[in-house]
């Protein structure tokens, strides 16, 4: 391989080789292998709510639950105005993945708790695109599986 071939691998590893020489030489130590588990970045827990708590979100519920492991997703939060379908899908999450979660009646109260990076939205297909905007306001990620036509 030529030097004008050089695989993201081998550049990530020429680039850390040579952040750790400058560290060293200018007297920072370098980190440990304790100290790089607390680094946040893009390997980080990915937080869900659930917008939405009616059959499609039980199907979200599993869809989440089954890259959960592999992805490092978590569910922090539900969101729905019907205060059953809120409680039945918060219990649900506690049973699918170990942890109580926040509910929440409105989007908005939902959209603001800062450990959130995600949601998925499984309100009336009329709802979508208001909803899906308010998300991106928000700065979160989404997933909308409906046409967000009005």
């Amino acid at each position: 391989m030529t030097d004008s071939e050089l695989s993201r691998r081998r550049f990530i590893g020429k680039a850390a080789v040579g952040t750790v020489g400058v560290a060293v030489s200018s007297g920072v130590s370098a980190m440990s292998a304790v100290s790089y588990n607390r680094i946040l970045g893009a390997n980080d827990r990915i937080n869900i709510g659930f917008l939405g708590c009616g059959d499609r979100s039980s199907s979200h519920q599993t869809m989440v639950k089954a890259a959960a492991q592999s992805k490092n997703l978590g569910v922090v939060a539900v969101c729905d105005i019907w205060k059953l379908n809120r409680e039945k899908t918060a219990a649900n999450c506690k049973k699918l993945f170990g942890t109580e979660v926040k509910q929440f009646k409105n989007s908005e109260e939902l959209l603001k708790i800062p450990e959130l990076d995600a949601v998925m939205i499984a309100t009336g297909d009329f709802q979508h695109s208001k909803l899906l905007a308010e998300v991106v306001r928000a700065g979160k990620d989404c997933y909308c599986e409906k046409p967000i036509s009005a």
